[in-house]
């Protein structure tokens, strides 16, 4: 199983997979080893639970702070808003815009036309509760995509982006 977990890894492209270990006793995988950021721990998990079999995984990977060089300078400029990871991942996507505080995100186009609904779900709700009874709203659902947050230490386990597209893969951006 330990293997399938490494293969499945692979599969995800995760980073620096030989500092990964993976150990596995009664269907249960153990995660140990290092990781450049915190998009890879989470990726690494998600490869984890994949594999057929696996009933728990224990994620003890360490994200490695980067080296500090002497060109890191604070900036006097006002911070500005990061941008939301879907329109880091869909170039199609020019705005998302929560409703109301706890509810789903709309993703907006360049017209300015709704083309996703965006949940932000816990590892274990969406292990448990599922999403399959999210609702969009009555907007048709074309595809659903899911994808890791960056963990925050806030945090207490993984967060998932579980995006219910409007839209086909072409006009989404798909890649």
């Amino acid at each position: 199983m330990g293997a399938d977990v490494k293969h499945r890894m692979a599969d995800l492209h995760v980073r620096h997979l030989r500092r990964v270990k993976v150990d596995v006793y009664d269907r249960v995988v153990y995660l140990t080893g290092s990781v450049a950021t915190p998009a890879d721990k989470s990726d690494a998990e998600i490869a984890a639970w994949q594999v057929d079999g696996v009933e728990q995984v224990v994620n003890d990977l360490v994200v490695r702070r980067p080296r500090e060089t002497a060109d890191d300078a604070i900036s006097a400029l006002p911070a500005t808003a990061p941008r939301h990871p879907l329109m880091e991942r869909f170039p199609s996507v020019t705005r998302v815009e929560s409703r109301r505080a706890g509810g789903p995100e709309l993703a907006y186009d360049r017209t300015g036309r709704v083309v996703a609904t965006v949940y932000t779900l816990g590892a274990r709700e969406m292990i448990n509760a599922g999403f399959t009874t999210l609702p969009a709203d009555g907007r048709p659902i074309d595809h659903v995509s899911i994808y890791p947050i960056v963990a925050r230490e806030d945090l207490p386990e993984p967060q998932y982006a579980v995006v219910l597209w409007h839209v086909g893969p072409p006009a989404a951006g798909a890649r």
